[in-house]
């Protein structure tokens, strides 16, 4: 199953609409450009109202399953982040922020073989994809370039951390829905399938400058930051279809090992690792590959099919969480899968489900609970795996303490005496920082 079938359904509606205009004998892609310029006019046209129906998003699958975003905006807006707003024409801020930038590659191509307007649509319905998919996760669309969106994942009082989990999290959406849904639409008609490129940058709060550039009624507020700029080039240097990412973002949230891995290029005939985004006498700054397949296969709703491709499954067994602090259990609230960062010293709650409902025990069932912790603490607390010392055993709910700053996951495992093992894993963040107010001493005149 797909996030979003509707869009790969429309794109193949227009492609086929093409696909049957050539059929009839129009040979020639450039036949179809000379027709365009015969209907031009200086009048404007209406778009026909069915042909914005495959932009219409629908957002209950994004919350179903990596739910609720609590950092996206009430509504979607583009220029100005309306969290900085309130800053004058002469006032700076230094605040944190996560740059990313999205490049569409092979739009161009389109128009030897679609009319203007279907070049449009298609081109249209891969920008709105984007602006939706980054907007439920919080992210603010600053710019639109041509085939790009410029995107700042920040909210004035949060965790920066939070800001590049909602980051990675519709980064890594994006590419699994470009390319694996859509570009079987574009394959199935003889087209090299539309493409993206992802960079990604965070820089922390001395390394962000907010102010207004231009002059009065010609200007915007952006940001002055040299991760600003490296997002950018990531984006450039990354392959098709991948993300690249700065060093901060894998520092801040000690990423694991697992999902990055070292560039290369060919030199000379030789492969060479690319470890540099920026090298010179000042500053030596890492890149990374980031690996979105193997991140999203961690979440317990992707699974990748016989072809390689991740697709979202609907498993009738499930894990519920719920954090709470301490002695406060009546104040849970539910946790979706890496859905933010979780305070250090809260608890979580995991509670075994069977098709929404809570899972009773069979007699002859196993019922084991594990945790896998990543990150220098626990490692050096030599808690990297865990099994609440058997003390959960054959129950179906766990309590888990978040002890340790990084990305960990809980496992749960249903051994069944007549049928195959039911292996259940939850990914989390954990931090050790709040949400905080705004040192307003920052604001520069």
């Amino acid at each position: 199953m797909s996030l979003f079938k509707n869009y790969k359904s429309g794109i193949e509606s227009v492609l086929s609409r093409s696909e049957q205009r050539f059929q009839k004998g129009m040979k020639s892609p450039y036949i179809l450009l000379n027709e365009s310029t015969k209907t031009f006019s200086s009048l404007p046209t209406t778009i026909e109202p069915d042909s914005k129906t495959i932009l219409e998003f629908d957002s209950n699958q994004l919350k179903k399953y990596f739910g609720p975003n609590k950092y996206s905006f009430d509504s979607v807006t583009i220029g100005n982040h309306p969290d900085f707003e309130y800053l004058e024409h002469n006032q700076t801020l230094n605040h944190h922020c996560v740059s990313m930038f999205v490049d569409i590659k092979g739009s161009t191509r389109l128009a030897l073989k679609y009319t203007l307007e279907e070049v449009r649509l298609i081109k249209d319905t891969l920008l709105t994809l984007c602006i939706n998919v980054v907007s439920h996760f919080g992210g603010h669309v600053h710019r639109l370039q041509g085939d790009a969106v410029f995107v700042q994942f920040v909210r004035k009082n949060s965790n920066p951390n939070n800001s590049i989990i909602n980051a990675l999290n519709s980064a890594s959406v994006l590419c699994q829905v470009v390319s694996e849904d859509l570009s079987s639409a574009f394959e199935s008609y003889g087209l090299d399938p539309i493409k993206i490129r992802i960079g990604l940058d965070y820089g922390a709060d001395e390394k962000v400058m907010w102010s207004h550039y231009g002059v009065a009624n010609c200007n915007e507020l952006t940001t002055t930051s040299l991760h600003t700029d490296l997002a950018a080039k990531l984006q450039n240097k990354a392959s098709v279809n991948s993300i690249r990412i700065g060093k901060n973002l894998v520092d801040a949230i000690e990423m694991k090992e697992d999902y990055i891995s070292t560039p290369t290029v060919i030199t000379n005939g030789q492969t060479v690792e690319d470890k540099y985004i920026i090298k010179s006498s000042e500053l030596n700054y890492r890149q990374f590959d980031f690996n979105w397949k193997k991140y999203l296969n961690s979440f317990s709703f992707y699974k990748q099919n016989g072809s390689g491709k991740l697709e979202i499954i609907d498993n009738p067994f499930t894990l519920e969480a719920s954090v709470y602090k301490p002695k406060q259990e009546s104040t849970a609230s539910q946790y979706y899968e890496n859905n933010y960062s979780i305070l250090k010293g809260k608890y979580i709650k995991y509670q075994l489900m069977i098709n929404g409902s809570t899972y009773h025990k069979k007699p002859h069932d196993k019922i084991i609970w594990e945790a896998f912790n990543s990150g220098k603490e626990a490692k050096l607390a030599n808690e990297e795996q865990h099994n609440f010392e058997n003390f959960y055993l054959n129950q179906t709910f766990c309590i888990a303490h978040a002890g340790y700053h990084g990305n960990h996951y809980l496992k749960c495992t249903i051994q069944r005496e007549h049928s195959n093992n039911i292996v259940l894993k939850f990914p989390i963040y954990v931090d050790d920082k709040l949400d905080t107010e705004i040192n307003l001493n920052n604001i520069l005149n």
